[in-house]
């Protein structure tokens, strides 16, 4: 606990130092959010959710750029609030979440910027396809989880993606092809 609440002084002043390696968290999925939306025939933008999702978080406080996360959805877990519309988004013709149970999110660079905001590049497989798509994420707060004085990392963030670049074609252009994420989640120290 210590040696985290030091690391997170030295990042505040900005300082490097080797003596403070990237600390491992876990989510906190009790508190954690990931939404979709995606356009409707151009009226509107549907919302749903994936319901089911974990990570990882190697953070460094001392250099962000060092820093790594895993995220792993469940995509029977999606939820649009109209169960025959889940069906069909989870059947063959979309998510096809029989073959393809899991979506996952790989992180490869972390850019750090001003006011705590991050770039993170990755490398997300869906529908059996792989390619890099961009969050833009910020880090809320870090401190001492009120309940359980754990060191907690709170981020929301943001991207988004071509559901034809992983083979989800099914109603081009009646569904829109650009889906919107939107995350937020909290990460626990193990300790």
């Amino acid at each position: 606990m210590h040696r985290f609440i030091i690391s997170m002084a030295f990042a505040a002043l900005g300082t490097t130092s080797a003596a403070f390696a990237a600390e491992n968290y876990q989510l906190e999925k009790s508190h954690a959010d990931l939404l979709f939306s995606i356009e409707h025939a151009g009226f509107t933008q549907k919302h749903g959710w994936f319901r089911d999702f974990d990570g990882t978080l190697q953070y460094d406080a001392a250099k962000p750029e060092n820093s790594k996360v895993t995220i792993t959805v469940k995509t029977d877990s999606l939820d649009t609030a109209l169960l025959a519309r889940d069906k069909d988004v989870k059947g063959a013709m979309f998510l096809d979440t029989v073959k393809f149970p899991d979506m996952r999110f790989v992180s490869t660079k972390v850019t750090p910027a001003a006011n705590h905001e991050l770039r993170i590049e990755g490398d997300l497989t869906l529908h059996g396809v792989t390619k890099p798509i961009t969050l833009n994420a910020k880090l809320n707060k870090v401190g001492p989880n009120p309940f359980d004085q754990r060191p907690t990392l709170g981020f929301s963030a943001t991207g988004s993606l071509k559901r034809s670049d992983f083979g989800i074609a099914q109603y081009l252009p009646m569904i829109g092809d650009v889906v919107t994420i939107t995350l937020d989640v909290e990460f626990n120290h193990p300790k």
